[in-house]
């Protein structure tokens, strides 16, 4: 049976091994902090130790908590618009690559078109109609990461210029092409935020 505050903090410890690290340690702290004020409120440490509930249906009842908490990170009602918002910007990232590169490579740049297909139906198709006031300030985020992704393809145009000591007309025909894609999901976000907005 277990007679100090201690005893119970080590043997709740073993049971909550599941748990990060951080956590753990918050859940110890705070059970240590309230078995000790009941003990300054003049209760004998083995009496408050026993009558506290056990550590492991304690341990129990914390483990529940953290995975039900964890289940509700994918089921968020956010989760899957910002996902789909995401996988609509993030590519363009990549897309500039053949520019450094001064050739196009239809394999590796597969995946990459792919996101951008599959999250373009999912924001300009399924959330269109499902947009709320969150939904839309995290649209309105996103929206401003497409200016600064503009730096990939001028940068990379820009290096492979220095680069070769000639500009290449694969290079400047894929900006132009790389640009007006850029321009038609740039002025697409805006109508689907501003949409929302009116």
């Amino acid at each position: 049976m277990l007679q100090s505050i201690e005893q119970y903090i080590n043997e709740l410890d073993l049971k909550l091994k599941g748990l990060p690290k951080d956590e753990r340690e918050h859940h110890l702290a705070e059970i240590r902090d309230h078995l000790l004020e009941r003990m300054e409120e003049g209760d004998p440490e083995a009496r408050v130790v026993q009558s506290f509930m056990a550590p492991d249906k304690m341990s129990e009842e914390i483990l529940q908590e953290y995975r039900q908490r964890n289940a509700q990170t994918f089921e968020h009602p956010n989760y899957w618009f910002v996902l789909a918002a995401i996988s609509v910007i993030a590519p363009f990232g990549a897309l500039a690559l053949p520019i450094i590169q001064e050739n196009y490579y239809a394999g590796p740049q597969f995946a990459v078109l792919l996101q951008l297909l599959i999250g373009s139906v999912a924001l300009f198709g399924y959330f269109r109609k499902k947009l709320n006031e969150e939904r839309v300030a995290i649209l309105k985020k996103m929206g401003r990461l497409m200016i600064p992704i503009l730096a990939l393809p001028f940068g990379f145009f820009s290096f492979s210029i220095i680069r070769t000591e000639e500009w290449s007309s694969f290079n400047f025909i894929y900006l132009l092409l790389y640009l007006l894609v850029w321009l038609i999901y740039y002025i697409s976000l805006r109508k689907v935020y501003q949409s929302s907005i009116a």
